[in-house]
């Protein structure tokens, strides 16, 4: 699967938040950096074809994935291909946690046996049975990012070729305690060795130094850097990028790098 930026540009409310982006991402797992209003969000939303939707967003440029453009699938094909985990979710969902995780199937036609299966993988993965039952309003904010998650996991596990499931993810570990920023670590490991496309943003360096295999910085809506979590694990880069002191070290468990701002 081959998600491509050709000199993408996107504006926002009539201000421009990425200058010319070109970007290949296939199969594997990438994390996207950078300080506040770089335009991660905004450049996941244009990779998720929001451009369509979104009042505000202008997409200038091409986005294809493999190989067709973007704007050319239906939203339902769309969402077959991809899951897009938006950062700030609705509060206010008066809907059973059951019910919401229901959702996922509707780009696949319904659930039928198989769906059924993975609905309750579901729910088990991410811990959720004791909470089935209950609304998503009346959640807290780590059990609703469980939810989230879930869904976003069952949508796309019903497509049947790990190879062609685009995950696109903001701030995945938000509100999550640290026993689930592992599982959810592990998940996503998971999913990108079996082949599939996994993209996400975080504001947790460490997070993404010791998830993904391959990282790109953002500052000012253009890409600074674009390397390996050895590579991006550069003091003087990080410092560009940030604005502030880092010292690097290598992490005693698994050898990936682990930085801290001075």
């Amino acid at each position: 699967m081959s998600l491509a930026l050709h000199n993408v540009d996107v504006a926002l409310d009539g201000a421009t938040v990425l200058h010319d982006i070109t970007l290949g991402i296939g199969a594997g797992c990438t994390a996207l950096i950078g300080p506040n209003g770089a335009g991660k969000s905004t450049l996941l939303r244009a990779c998720a074809g929001d451009g369509r939707w979104l009042d505000g967003l202008v997409v200038r440029g091409g986005i294809t994935l493999d190989g067709a453009a973007l704007h050319q699938f239906s939203p339902a094909a769309l969402a077959r291909r991809r899951a897009f985990l938006l950062q700030q979710q609705p509060e206010r969902l008066h809907l059973p946690v059951c019910e919401l995780l229901c959702l996922a199937a509707w780009p696949h036609g319904g659930s039928g046996q198989r769906g059924e299966a993975l609905y309750r993988e579901a729910l088990a993965l991410w811990e959720l049975e004791v909470l089935a039952g209950r609304h998503y309003d009346g959640l807290s904010g780590g059990e609703r990012q469980r939810v989230q998650l879930a869904r976003t996991w069952l949508q796309m596990r019903l497509h049947p070729n790990p190879g062609e499931r685009l995950w696109l993810l903001d701030e995945p570990q938000t509100a999550l305690d640290l026993p689930h920023q592992q599982l959810l670590r592990t998940r996503l490991g998971a999913e990108a060795a079996s082949g599939a496309t996994v993209l996400f943003s975080t504001h947790d360096l460490n997070f993404a130094l010791r998830t993904a295999d391959r990282v790109i910085a953002l500052r000012d809506g253009r890409v600074l850097a674009d390397g390996t979590p050895a590579e991006l694990a550069d003091p003087a880069l990080l410092a560009s990028v940030f604005g502030v002191s880092f010292s690097c070290h290598i992490h005693p468990g698994d050898g990936r790098p682990w930085v801290m701002p001075d």
